[in-house]
Parts: structure tokens; sequence; C-alpha cells
């Protein structure tokens, strides 16, 4: 992707330049090395010829995001994200689990994971990043989000910031700046569309890896980490969730890559992951109504990606499962279900108005419900 203008000090949406084409901006959802898929949807979008004037990242996205607007090449970024191990990240507590027990700040060491991501994160600050760049943490003691990089918060070190933004709570040490504790950016906003739109983006680009309620979820294991790493994936979809229900319009590509089957910490599927961003980032942005006319007429070699209309969701209930309990109807933003009487219906199966947050899926108890088309 080429790079633009140096962002301005101004208000937040003089940061994008003035274009011929849409104001395009880029958001990079959490979760945990799933967020890989990040680096096959950069591939794509250098396929497809679409540029764009800024990266929003949250938590796993803050990394790759800081990577690529930074001006590592995507092939560098894959050679230094597959040369990482899990012990480059992750190193226990035990000294101070002994001393401290459940005083103790975090289970792993947040300086071993700081320490990696410094040497794999560009040397440089947010007024030198060759695209704007921005990511966001949660601030613990009034449950606010920042978003560093914009005015006034684009002082802070890179590696604080994206640290901040992939710290999870109990997992790492919180970030502590100016007498004030931050941690993952996700447990408040894994997906920020209303910052994205506040940059003045005509198109927002959003990747989404939230484990959906179609997906089959990774193996849960009735253990402390495995517990909180899956209370962390819950909270994830239902924030998406109710961000798509406020924010999916017209002016947004989602992008879902299938990768819920590799669980949160999976250092072994990296090119598989890859690939499903790409392979999915092509498959959405070549069939979308914003954007299929500023793609490149391509083809891939090795993809599997026939394109077809992505305009709708196709809804369907089985009856035998159904039990009518009507939670399908209570959430669901687009009035797709009818559950009046014994068994719920279908009022759209073609759903053109479905903002694709499984929703219904999700909460529906017995499995009744299936999507296509996503």
């Amino acid at each position: 992707m080429s790079s633009p203008p140096q962002p301005s000090n101004g208000h937040a949406p003089s940061l994008l330049r003035a274009t011929q084409r849409p104001r395009t901006v880029l958001v990079l959802g959490g979760g945990g090395m799933r967020g890989m898929a990040h680096i096959g949807v950069l591939r794509a979008l250098r396929t497809l010829g679409i540029q764009v004037d800024a990266i929003v990242g949250t938590s796993i996205g803050s990394l790759v995001g800081a990577m690529s607007a930074g001006g590592i090449p995507i092939e560098k970024i894959e050679s230094l994200v597959a040369a990482v191990q899990k012990e480059d990240y992750f190193r226990f507590n035990f000294a101070k689990m002994l001393l401290k027990g459940l005083r103790t700040t975090s289970v792993y060491h947040g300086d071993t994971f700081k320490g990696s991501l410094g040497r794999i994160l560009p040397r440089v600050t947010f007024a030198q990043m060759q695209i704007p760049f921005f990511c966001n943490a949660t601030r613990l003691e009034t449950g606010g989000t920042v978003f560093w990089g914009t005015p006034g918060m684009d002082d802070i070190p890179l590696v604080d910031a994206v640290y901040s933004s992939c710290a999870l709570p109990g997992i790492f040490e919180p970030y502590e700046r100016g007498g004030y504790s931050y941690m993952d950016g996700g447990m408040v906003d894994s997906l920020p569309l209303r910052f994205a739109k506040t940059l003045g983006a005509e198109l927002v680009i959003a990747v989404d890896l939230s484990v959906k309620g179609t997906f089959k979820a990774p193996d849960y294991k009735n253990r402390i980490l495995s517990t909180l790493y899956r209370t962390f994936e819950i909270v994830e979809e239902v924030l998406v969730e109710q961000m798509l229900h406020m924010h999916a319009d017209h002016t947004v590509a989602l992008i879902q890559p299938k990768v819920a089957e590799a669980s949160r910490f999976d250092f072994k599927k990296l090119a598989d992951v890859i690939r499903a961003g790409e392979e999915e980032t092509i498959k959405v942005l070549t069939s979308h109504a914003a954007t299929r006319d500023l793609v490149q007429p391509v083809i891939v070699e090795g993809l599997a990606c026939p394109v077809t209309p992505r305009d709708f969701v196709s809804v369907r209930i089985d009856p035998d499962r159904c039990i009518g309990c009507g939670q399908c109807e209570a959430v669901c933003e687009t009035d797709a279900f009818w559950a009046r009487g014994g068994r719920a219906t279908v009022r759209k199966l073609s759903n053109y108005e479905c903002s694709r947050d499984h929703a219904c899926a999700r909460n529906c108890p017995t499995d009744a419900i299936s999507l296509g088309n996503l």
C-alpha cells in the first residue's frame, strides 16, 4: 500500500487526506493469534490495489497494524511473526505467585511480552508513521477507552501503546502511565467502527475475528486460563455484536475470516490463518458494493475465491430443534424472526439488512438457526 502524507495536528478528521477515491480506514480487530489473519488481509489489499488512509488496531490488531503503518513490508511482517515462539511472549510469574498468591498482578511476565514486541515493532514515533495509526486501550480506573495516536495522546512510545492494547487482564500486568492503568482495548471496543468514522472515513474495511455462534469454537477445557480466555472471547463477541448493530452500514466492508477453530494462542496454524484472511478479504472486497469498483481485476493463483453476491445472509430455522423461546426475535436488530406460538418462523429468508453479527445463532439454546452466504 502506498503511504499518504504525515497527519496534521488538527482535529481527528483532518488526519485523513483528501483524495478522489473514498477516504478509507482499515480496522483490525482483536483475537489473539487469530489476528495473524490480518497479514493475509494486508496481502489482499495490496493485490487488489486498495490503499488506506489510516489504520486502527485493537489488541493483536494493534501489533499488525503498527508494523504495517510503520513501514515494515508484508513479507517482513510475516517472517518476523513466523519466527516468534510462544515462550517469547509467555513466561510464568512463578516468583510473584509464590510470594503474593492471589495478590499478584498477572499470570505471565509483562516485561517478557513487551521485550518481544520491542524486537519486532518499527522504531518510530506516532508522528513518523508512514500511515496514520491509532490503537486503543482500556483505562481500568474509569472504564473508558483511550486511542493512542490521537492529538494529546501521541507522545507515548509505540511499544508501550501496543503493549497496553494487547495486555489481557490478569494475563499480563497493566501498563501504567500518569497515575492510570491501561489494559487490552478489546475489553471495551474490539472493533472500533465508531472511532474509524470520526476520522472522516467514507469507507471502513473492518476485520472481525471474534468467534461466532455459527463457527466451531476452540475446544474449551475446564481450567483457569482456558476459562479466562473463553470469557474474553465471549465478551469480545458481544461487544462486536453491539458495534455491528450500531455502526455497520453501506460504508463498512466487513471481513470475517474463517479462523474460529484456531485457539487464541495457537502458534502452529500461522500459514492457514494468514491464508484465510487473504481469501476472505478478496471474496468480500470483490463483491461488496462499496469496494468492487475500486479493486483491480486480478486472479490470485492458489486461492479458491469464487465471487458470489455477499449482499444478503440466508436465514433458516430447523423446526425439529426450535422450542419457541423467542430469543431470536429478541436479539435480532433487523426483525428477521417472528416468535409467536409454538415455533419461531423466519420473516427474511434472504436478509439484506443483516449486520452479520451472528447474534441469533449465538443465542439460540438449541442450535436451531443456521446462517448462510457469510
